[in-house]
Order: C-alpha cells, then sequence, then structure tokens
C-alpha cells in the first residue's frame, strides 16, 4: 500500500529547484545561504560548494584553461594517471586529441618528479 501523503511530499522535494554557486577557494566548506535581495526572499537557498584543487596541475605545461577544466571536474594527478586519455575526454567533454596531450604532459611531469626525487636521497 502506498501512502499518498508520503509520497506528494517526496515529490515536492524531488521538484524544488537548488541553484549551485561552485567557489573556488581553499575553503571546503558546503552551506546553505539564505538570499540576500527581497527580491529573492521566497526562492529557495542556493548551494555553495568549493572545491579543492590539486597545486601539481598547475605545474603541467598545458593552458590554463585545460587546467581549470581538470581541476573543476576533481581532477588530480593520480586521476589522470590512472583514468587514462579516453576516459578523461569522456568526463570533461573534450577531444582525444587534447585528453592525450594531458596524459603525456602528466606522465612526463611525474616520471621526473620520481627520477629527481631518487636523486635527492
Amino acid at each position: 500500500m502506498i501512502d499518498n501523503e508520503r509520497s506528494s511530499g517526496s515529490s515536492k522535494d524531488i521538484d524544488q529547484y537548488y541553484p549551485i554557486t561552485i567557489i573556488k577557494e581553499s575553503n571546503l566548506e558546503l552551506s546553505l545561504l539564505p538570499s540576500l535581495s527581497f527580491q529573492h526572499q521566497f526562492s529557495p537557498p542556493s548551494i555553495t560548494i568549493a572545491i579543492w584543487k590539486d597545486e601539481r596541475l598547475e605545474q603541467l605545461d598545458i593552458s590554463n584553461d585545460l587546467i581549470e577544466i581538470l581541476q573543476i571536474n576533481g581532477f588530480t594527478v593520480e586521476r589522470i594517471l590512472e583514468y587514462g586519455p579516453s576516459q578523461i575526454a569522456k568526463i570533461i567533454g573534450i577531444d582525444d586529441f587534447f585528453a592525450q596531450i594531458i596524459f603525456n604532459k602528466t606522465t612526463k611531469k611525474q616520471k621526473k618528479q620520481q627520477n629527481d626525487s631518487r636523486f635527492h636521497k
């Protein structure tokens, strides 16, 4: 038996719209912020999500736009190496050619860092 009161309440929850605001900061807070203007006083709260970014991506020899796209999509050096070019292209919606460049540059940088750390031991 279906509880009509519950099913109608849950469909209302699903139908609500919550705009998402992405803030690129080192702060990792997730919060619901009340609307500040009178005009939007009765609108639902927006959700603020902070993105942690792998600073090592900024050391790669690729464009800042690609770095930003990778960071927005939660990529790290390890994730790039784990996924490979085809998965990178699929996840962030870029051409395989550019995903291969990202993968190659990341692999090259990782190998260089490993070699450097061996010589400094």
